[in-house]
């Protein structure tokens, strides 16, 4: 882990490719962080709506999100045969179809309804997660520059702007309803511009690489298929530990978007409006931190900045869990932003740097998270019934600072 991680040179893709797919990719993001948190900034009024407590929020978000666990079972084989635009196109289309309806069973005051529309979001979510890591993995590869934090950046800046408007559309008065569907609309149209800003053919669809000499053995011995590649991808140990890493980065920036606000609303009794500053902190200094990021990275390589981004993100998490005050929780998940910034992005650069199974890697990191995103961030809130939510959040920091021991094997399996 002292070496500094070297890059490949850049890969060679189809002619036409530049700015002009990176932007793409760049959008693609930001329309996910957009489309996504527009559902977390309302998420004190769903569970004043539908009247739930927080074990009952829980138990709505576990079952809608069994929805993803069928979608990361088989984004990998999806984005492999349908490509990077048409897997694109169903996924948010399925996300968009999903939201339109939870927006609907709200205002109806359906829980069932909710759970129903969920699913559907879930599953385009879990599709469109992994198109975007296979898509921005390639374009990294063909740049041969670290800008992994940055497309990462661009989702946050979604988050930021989505949040931020949902705490001044609450503040107005403007009914959930509207406003998540209207989100919804606007996303997928502004998804399908990207659609076609993108090349015919995506540098996410191109499989040939560095392990072309691995992948023509895999094809010898019969695993050249899809589902062949899948199945593999789930007994390298490299991924898995890397899956694990990102279990625990994912359901850190998860629970604060699901949980952050509520707690502050429990703990000082403030409007959601105020509440929803937890987040939108979070999600500006996570951009912050990914824009600079890059210089981080480049700097002390992926494995050093990887132990110092989960450790700063635990200690973020223990001063917004016990601080006395509102301020000082909201400076908590700055600090929790700023930690967790890195180390998605540098989980997806390793996950991708093959891009021959680069799909199937990105699948099986995405499903182990999304197999424990609708148990621990849910769980929170059954805990939280006996404890209060800002307590209930501090086992994530013990669950990041434990995963700081798997980075050393990591480091010498990459090194292999």
């Amino acid at each position: 882990m002292s070496e500094r991680d070297h890059r490949e040179p850049s890969a060679v893709g189809p002619p036409g490719h530049g700015m002009r797919e990176r932007s793409a990719v760049y959008g693609f993001f930001i329309i996910m962080g957009i489309g996504t948190s527009a559902w977390i900034s309302r998420l004190p009024t769903v569970k004043a709506t539908l009247g739930l407590q927080p074990s009952g929020l829980a138990l709505m978000t576990i079952l809608g999100g069994c929805g993803a666990l069928v979608g990361m079972l088989v984004s990998g084989v999806l984005t492999d045969r349908l490509g990077v635009r048409r897997a694109m196109l169903l996924a948010a289309s399925t996300w968009c179809l999903g939201m339109v309806i939870a927006a609907l069973a709200v205002t109806l005051r359906s829980v069932p309804g909710v759970v129903l529309g969920l699913l559907f979001n879930s599953a385009g979510i879990s599709l469109w997660g992994t198109v975007n890591t296979v898509e921005a993995g390639a374009v990294e590869r063909f740049s041969s520059r670290s800008i992994m934090p940055r497309f990462h950046a661009s989702y946050s800046l979604g988050m930021f702007l989505a949040l931020g408007l949902g705490s001044l559309l609450s503040h107005l008065g403007v009914a959930i309803g509207a406003h998540l569907a209207v989100n919804a609309l606007v996303s997928l149209a502004l998804v399908v511009a990207c659609v076609l800003l993108c090349p015919a053919q995506p540098l996410g669809d191109c499989k040939g690489g560095a392990d072309d000499e691995r992948s023509d053995r895999q094809e010898g011995s019969g695993q050249s298929s899809a589902f062949g590649k899948q199945l593999a991808a789930w007994g390298d140990a490299l991924v898995l530990m890397l899956a694990l890493i990102n279990v625990a980065l994912e359901a850190s920036e998860g629970a604060v978007n699901d949980w952050s606000g509520i707690g502050l609303v429990d703990a000082f009794g403030v409007p959601e409006s105020q509440a929803g500053l937890a987040p939108t902190i979070f999600a500006a200094a996570m951009i912050v931190s990914r824009l600079l990021g890059t210089h981080l990275i480049e700097g002390l390589g992926n494995m050093r900045s990887l132990v110092l981004t989960l450790l700063v993100s635990a200690l973020g998490i223990l001063v917004y869990a016990l601080s006395p005050s509102f301020v000082l929780s909201l400076v908590g998940t700055g600090i929790w932003g700023v930690g967790a910034a890195l180390g998605v992005p540098i989980v997806t650069t390793l996950a991708t740097k093959d891009p021959a199974v680069a799909a199937q890697r990105a699948s099986v990191i995405s499903t182990a998270y999304y197999g424990v995103s609708w148990i621990i961030p849910p769980a929170i809130g059954f805990l939280a019934d006996h404890t209060g939510v800002r307590p209930a959040l501090l086992p994530l920091a013990l669950l990041l600072a434990a995963v700081t021991l798997l980075v050393p094997t990591v480091s010498r399996l990459t090194r292999e």
